[in-house]
């Protein structure tokens, strides 16, 4: 990635890597968005920004953090690695929704982070694509996200927030990612992506108690066997003996959990 260049209005400071921008579109774009993917003033906004459609989403701390601190940062760290990351892999030719650059807002003690990156219209998520699919459509696209996946962590990058509405399908069957966050740069081993493979997992089994099945176990079968042949790596049988023990786990804990109510109500 080239060098960065830095742009301020009044509270705000623009990181990018292209030609001077507006920097009072930018503002404007920011404050008041043309609309908003969801409700709530935290959903990600969507702009016209130097003649471009782009989605500019803020950052909050996860977990506990979130509920203490909220959106406030003390510095940028964060959104100069993900911009770092994603435009690593653009540049090698990674499919990522491309990056156009971050926001730092100046408050009295802290900050607030934007990330902006570009609009693709006519694209949905993967959870959208695997609910409207048919069977045929449904397995190739398991392979091919089997295959994204490898490639991203051959390419050196590690990314351990994975989750299907991070991926998106565009009319003509494309995959690109974004949001990585969370994501940075090192030798990618095979622990890392069982790692990355059971988050995904995690948010597959979580959607499924709330909204319905996303993919079955079909779809899952062939995304590993498709990492195994890139891979060499037999990680299919690893992580299906640690599924036996997580659901015996699982039903265990259900069993304790209807003792001890029944208890309470006796």
């Amino acid at each position: 990635m080239g060098k960065l260049k830095r742009e301020r209005e009044g509270r705000y400071t623009f990181v990018h890597r292209g030609e001077p921008v507006d920097m009072g579109e930018l503002v404007a774009g920011i404050e008041r968005p043309a609309r908003r993917f969801t409700g709530g003033r935290g959903a990600p906004g969507v702009f016209e920004f130097g003649g471009r459609t782009v989605v500019c989403r803020q950052y909050f701390h996860g977990g506990w953090l979130r509920g203490v601190t909220g959106a406030n940062f003390l510095g940028e760290e964060r959104a100069l690695r993900e911009l770092e990351v994603t435009a690593y892999l653009e540049e090698r030719g990674f499919p990522v929704v491309s990056p156009v650059g971050y926001a730092v807002e100046r408050q009295a003690s802290c900050r607030k982070l934007y990330f902006l990156s570009l609009f693709l219209p006519d694209a949905r998520d993967l959870v959208a694509y695997f609910f409207s699919a048919g069977v045929r459509e449904r397995l190739r696209m398991a392979k091919k996200l089997a295959a994204t996946l490898f490639e991203m962590g051959q390419l050196g990058v590690y990314h351990p927030d994975l989750h299907l509405r991070n991926v998106l399908v565009t009319s003509n069957g494309g995959l690109f990612l974004l949001d990585f966050d969370k994501a940075y740069r090192k030798e990618v081993a095979s622990s890392d992506y069982e790692r990355m493979f059971w988050r995904l997992d995690r948010f597959v089994r979580k959607y499924a108690s709330l909204f319905g099945r996303p993919i079955d176990d079909r779809e899952r079968l062939i995304f590993l066997r498709t990492y195994e042949r890139l891979s060499g790596d037999r990680i299919t049988k690893r992580m299906s003996q640690k599924r036996d023990q997580m659901n015996r786990t699982s039903k265990l804990g259900w069993t304790i959990d209807r003792i001890l109510y029944r208890k309470t109500r006796t």
